[in-house]
């Protein structure tokens, strides 16, 4: 697979999953063997396993940082400190996008920030 093909099957999309590239008429090893050569190479930023955005030079859209939590961990919302300073209930600077989830606490340092998944009980 090309670079340039990748771009076509991703278009506007400012986050995408590796299996969005399987599908179709793709054969899933190049896939797998291009995505790396892609990241090391400065093209792609992968964000977790699975989971891909387009580098600047290459990105039509900056994906949202909000987006980017919703995306990292399914069943997750921004929560905490980060969403009270994006709706300016908090006068200070927030370094680290926070979201709380069902699923195990994680936390992922990203060329677009910090990303921290707090658990929390389900009831």
């Amino acid at each position: 697979m090309e670079f340039t093909r990748l771009v076509e099957i991703v278009g506007d999309e400012p986050v995408f999953e590796a299996s969005l590239l399987r599908a179709g008429n793709v054969n899933p090893g190049d896939v797998r063997r291009q995505l790396p050569r892609w990241t090391a190479g400065g093209r792609l930023y992968q964000l977790r396993r699975g989971l891909y955005a387009l580098a600047p030079p290459f990105q039509k859209v900056k994906p949202h940082p909000f987006l980017i939590a919703n995306r990292m961990v399914r069943n997750s919302y921004v929560s905490c400190q980060s969403a009270l300073a994006f709706y300016g209930l908090i006068p200070e600077y927030v370094p680290v996008i926070t979201s709380v989830t069902t699923a195990r606490p994680a936390r992922w340092e990203t060329p677009f920030g910090v990303f921290e998944f707090r658990h929390i009980k389900t009831d």
